[in-house]
């Protein structure tokens, strides 16, 4: 039995052995940890502001998905240039069949992150980071705080960017049209000469209605020159001032020849003087009424002309007025068509600037805490826990070695044993006593000195 003691001692003594030099050969490993909070306060956002998503019972699971992907590792080895460091490669033992070393870098960084988040009805993330520097270990955990920030927003800017991207891409689709529609509405206005505006009077209506007051005036004066022509024409004899003088000096000439016809013959000189005089006025008046027919007639002519001249302007302007109007409906559709693409184009320029604006814009509801600071006592190895560890496997060792020991060992102890192995019966037992002390005369153990005499 004092054997088996022995064998459990010395397993415990080799345990504890081993968990001091553990102990001494580990290296000591520091955590820093950053607390990150996320808030319910909707960002500042474009349009309808909602925490329902902030307030789901996955929310902070998938931020901290977020903060454990290769995004945010790859935000941390960009941020604090940790590729460019010129032992990095050395350090973290990379080889170029790992790959790229930024992406190694960052499996690296990923593999020491710790993430809790376990705390129940509790919104704060710690973000905390393992390395046998407590001032790496702090500068890690703060940058992974940094780029888990930073990350979130742009997750909340990428939909917004590429948002504006499609409604530039329409924007100038759209301008292009405007400008299209807009050319066809000025070619077909000069093709048309429209050149009223909103609120002016149309000039070819206006023309038309000139051209009907003119039309109208000049049959007025086609009738009534009409009717001054051929014998009609007496007014216009009578109103002229040759011809009234003329006959006044006729029917003097006639008056004095009835006198003189009185006391002297026709062959009297001063009568036949008289009536060649009167023939002779006579001949005038006749010339000066066939002159007044005569202008009475191209009158006449004149007017049936610009009469005509006329029918046919306001005919073709009829004409043309039919097809201005005709036109100006298509006009006016294709008005309206630009009115409302124009309307399209704010709309979405306004929603683009107002995208524009949510991408340039900073904000996220992930705020730090509390930032990590290098820690003096490192979490591993613990020491406590060790040498507690290694008292339990040397006890438990040696247990195990004993049994294992007892177990194999095929010496017969009981008799039961002998029965059960070899299958001999027990026909009984010799009952051993200890030795007793050998007994001497006196005589002879004195000549013994390390002899034990019994008296």
């Amino acid at each position: 039995m004092f054997e088996k003691w022995r064998i459990i001692v010395a397993c415990v003594i080799v345990s504890l052995a081993l968990a001091v030099l553990s102990l001494v050969m580990t290296r000591p490993i520091y955590k820093s940890t950053a607390t990150v909070v996320a808030g319910v306060r909707a960002p500042e956002t474009i349009g309808p502001q909602s925490v329902a998503e902030q307030l789901s019972a996955d929310y902070l699971l998938t931020q901290e998905d977020i903060l454990k992907s290769d995004r945010v590792a790859r935000q941390v080895v960009t941020d604090t240039g940790l590729a460019s460091v010129p032992d990095a490669a050395r350090q973290f033992g990379w080889k170029p069949k790992d790959g790229a070393l930024p992406d190694f870098l960052a499996r690296q960084l990923r593999a020491s992150l710790v993430i809790d988040s376990s705390a129940v009805n509790s919104r704060v993330m710690e973000i905390s980071f393992l390395s046998g520097d407590p001032r790496f270990a702090a500068t890690m955990a703060n940058a992974f705080a940094a780029a888990f920030i930073d990350v979130n927003i742009q997750l909340q800017a990428d939909p917004a960017r590429r948002t504006v991207a499609s409604y530039t891409k329409q924007l100038n689709e759209m301008s292009r049209t405007l400008h299209e529609m807009q050319a066809q509405l000025i070619a077909k206005e000069r093709a048309l000469n429209l050149v009223a505006g909103k609120g002016e009077a149309d000039p070819d209506s206006a023309r038309l209605n000139a051209l009907s007051t003119q039309l109208a005036a000049a049959q007025t004066q086609s009738v009534a020159a009409s009717s001054h022509v051929g014998g009609a024409a007496l007014p216009d004899t009578m109103a002229s001032g040759v011809v009234m003088g003329l006959q006044t000096e006729i029917a003097r000439l006639e008056a004095q020849r009835s006198q003189l016809s009185t006391t002297a013959g026709p062959n009297n000189p001063d009568y036949r003087q008289l009536v060649a005089q009167i023939t002779a006025m006579r001949g005038q008046l006749a010339g000066q009424e066939a002159l007044i027919r005569r202008s009475a007639a191209a009158s006449a002519a004149q007017a049936r002309t610009v009469q005509a001249g006329l029918s046919g302007a306001v005919a073709a302007q009829r004409d043309r007025v039919t097809k201005v109007r005709a036109a100006q409906s298509e006009v006016s559709i294709l008005q309206q068509d630009i009115a409302n693409q124009q309307a399209s184009y704010d709309q979405i320029a306004q929603r683009r600037a107002q995208l524009q604006v949510l991408d340039t814009t900073a904000q996220t509801n992930i705020s730090i805490l509390s930032p990590a600071t290098p820690s003096e006592k490192p979490v591993l190895p613990r020491r406590f826990v060790t040498m507690v560890f290694g008292l339990v496997f040397g006890v438990a060792a040696g247990v195990v070695l004993v049994i294992g020991i007892a177990f194999f060992d095929r010496r017969i102890r009981f008799s039961g044993e002998m029965e059960s192995w070899l299958g001999i019966p027990d026909l009984g037992s010799i009952r051993i006593s200890p030795p007793q002390p050998l007994r001497l005369p006196r005589m002879v153990a004195g000549l013994l000195p390390n002899m034990r005499v019994e008296a």
